[in-house]
């Protein structure tokens, strides 16, 4: 049974019943795109199997959860699990920063986090350079993205080779106590390795019941790396420029293993086409939008068509992603460079405006659109004055 117990124009949180209530847990929405909630809730499938109610807060946009009405809608959960005898919160990347930050305000004992940020705030984490449009865009709310509250037991999953994640995990064990489990080349998030390594399942269901065991997990976790897929995918995309043979080695090993995972067959389309194989890259970048026809892998697509000098094929690609996610700033500007490429320069000047609008603190598009719309009036002028 699902109930709606909360929905707005940047919310829903839906409640799906399962068991007998005795065990909950809340999740958070990760990044998604595009916009909307038409989807499942985080690990629905899995909870509803396990027989664990859940309520699952799911966001239209991606906001790091930064809405004044958050507020209510946490004391909302936290009146709905009332009757909970545990309770966890859970969420990855997006979510994961959510889990931490929410599990006191909600009740919970323990919150599990793969993947979280400390914060996206610029001024908080200077060193933070993905979801640029984002940092730029969100008004971080001193209410939602202050200290921690303490309480539950805490417990974070991360990849402790990327730099970034490191460094959240860092600033997030010095604000309270945690349970860091640092998981060299997991990649981000690091679910698909807790999954490869059959991990994910007693990692949440301990964290739920309060018997998780960091140093056996540790244990099971160096003992099981080398059967992960996505592990030898990470690996491969860490290889030296010099060593692309063993890059694309280990990225074909990692498909070998899970051959229905589409986002390791991006790994090795792109492994190919550093290496200058295109005709190899664009076959298997298909295989992956056969698998799971979503943006990233579209776009990885339109990079190495571009890369091959197939600046058409590339811009097809680009105008298919425009249509999935119209208010990615990124796919707009992408558009723009393979127009300027073609030599069409009104379309880059129409393309710069639209990533202009979808991020309008992006200096950078704004240098362009004024650059760009200076050399059209000169075009023009002279033209009109040349009769050229």
């Amino acid at each position: 049974m699902t109930d709606i117990l909360y929905r707005s124009r940047a919310l829903e949180v839906k409640r799906v019943v399962a068991g007998d209530g005795h065990r909950q847990v809340v999740t958070f929405d990760s990044y998604h795109e595009p916009r909307g909630i038409d989807r499942p809730g985080f690990g629905e499938a899995f909870f509803q199997t396990e027989g664990i109610t859940t309520i699952h807060v799911m966001t239209h946009g991606n906001d790091w959860f930064q809405y004044p009405e958050m507020t209510s809608v946490l004391l909302l959960i936290r009146q709905a699990c009332v009757g909970a005898g545990r309770l966890l919160c859970y969420g990855s990347s997006m979510g994961g920063y959510a889990a931490l930050r929410f599990a006191g305000e909600v009740g919970a004992h323990a919150a599990l986090a793969l993947s979280p940020q400390f914060s996206l705030d610029p001024r908080k984490v200077p060193f933070e350079t993905r979801w640029a449009p984002e940092r730029r865009r969100i008004r971080f709310l001193n209410s939602l993205d202050g200290a921690i509250t303490p309480g539950p037991r805490m417990i974070l999953a991360y990849d402790s080779t990327l730099e970034a994640d490191r460094r959240h995990a860092e600033l997030l064990a010095a604000e309270t106590d945690m349970i860091r489990l640092p998981l060299p080349y997991a990649g981000h998030p690091v679910g698909g390795f807790l999954n490869d390594t059959r991990l994910l399942r007693p990692l949440v269901l301990t964290a739920l019941d309060g018997s998780f065991d960091p140093a056996r997990f540790r244990r099971a976790a160096h003992a099981r790396r080398t059967g992960s897929a996505h592990w030898l995918a990470n690996l491969a995309e860490r290889q030296p420029g010099a060593r692309g043979g063993t890059s694309i080695a280990l990225a074909r090993r990692a498909v070998e293993l899970a051959p229905d995972h589409a986002s390791l067959h991006d790994v090795l389309a792109r492994r190919l086409a550093a290496a200058g194989r295109y005709g190899e890259a664009v076959a298997v970048h298909h295989q992956a939008i056969a698998i799971e026809p979503i943006v990233d892998y579209l776009w990885g697509l339109s990079k190495t068509l571009h890369a091959s000098g197939d600046v058409a094929g590339a811009l097809g690609v680009a105008e298919q992603l425009q249509q999935l996610a119209p208010r990615t700033a990124g796919y707009h500007a992408w558009a723009a460079r393979l127009r300027e490429a073609q030599g069409d320069l009104p379309g880059t000047l129409t393309e710069l405006r639209k990533a202009l609008r979808q991020d309008r603190g992006n200096r950078g598009y704004r240098f362009q659109v004024r650059q760009l719309s200076w050399r059209l009036r000169l075009s023009r002028w002279r033209g009109a004055l040349f009769g050229g």
